[in-house]
């Protein structure tokens, strides 16, 4: 059986506006790292890689400054306009580094610094199994939901629509796992669709395939507001023993 090599992006190419910092959110600094270099890290200390991916703005001035930079496997892709536009264009690199269409591609937020070692070996033992279509790290939804009411004249959402049922609703995360081809082309026609979508998923499913959800870690959450610094910076101090 032939042996598929495993390769990363991680998406470094967000401004971070609700996160409201002068800088773009993954090079601000955190106990003593930069949320960047922490997710880099840990990537290149999975031992599992072959490349690691990340795009990053054409003005990027930061990144050649970082620890990361110097780490043999990890190089630099020119990010886009959208998102899902950075990924594909790092997914073509890849491919010029040698990864195949049937190569599996973990794509991670740079922005959810608390992926462990743990939660990557974990999902390459999912990916082992031969029927697996790709793999979505999330957590089923705790919370009640509500559904917010729009005022159509102030644009406002500041009162209760109604309550939502939450069966089988799941938070979806980052890491995510497709092969190559599969999302290569999936973001290929979200690009010729001009389709904006919320994560690469959206963009498999589009397809029609279905990926697997596999339960991560609650601390893997996305640096969204200010207050979610505060939270990250007491985890990974404990994680580093400060």
């Amino acid at each position: 059986m032939e042996t598929k090599r495993l390769w990363a992006i991680v998406a470094a190419g967000g401004k971070g506006n609700r996160f409201g910092a002068q800088m773009p959110k993954q090079y601000v600094s955190v106990a003593g790292v930069t949320l960047l270099d922490q997710v880099i890290k840990t990537f290149v200390d999975s031992c599992i890689f072959s490349k690691i991916a990340v795009p990053i703005p054409q003005d990027d001035d930061e990144f050649h400054r970082l620890n990361s930079a110097s780490y043999p496997i990890v190089y630099t892709t020119l990010g886009g306009k959208e998102r899902s536009d950075s990924v594909f264009f790092a997914l073509e690199s890849l491919r010029d580094q040698g990864a195949k269409d049937s190569d599996w591609v973990f794509v991670h937020d740079a922005a959810r610094p608390l992926i462990t070692k743990n939660e990557l070996w974990s999902l390459v033992e999912v990916i082992k199994v031969e029927s697996c279509p790709g793999v979505v790290m999330g957590i089923p939804c705790v919370d009640t939901l509500k559904l917010a009411h729009l005022d159509s004249n102030s644009g406002k959402s500041d009162c209760v629509e109604k309550t939502i049922d939450r069966t089988g609703i799941w938070h979806a995360m980052t890491p995510q796992v497709f092969r190559l081809g599969d999302l290569l082309h999936a973001l290929y026609l979200v690009r010729e669709n001009l389709q904006l979508i919320n994560d690469d998923s959206q963009a498999i499913e589009g397809l029609g395939i279905k990926p697997w959800l596999l339960r991560g870690r609650r601390s893997n959450f996305k640096l969204t507001y200010p207050e979610d610094l505060e939270l990250i910076e007491k985890i990974l101090k404990l994680q580093m023993g400060l």
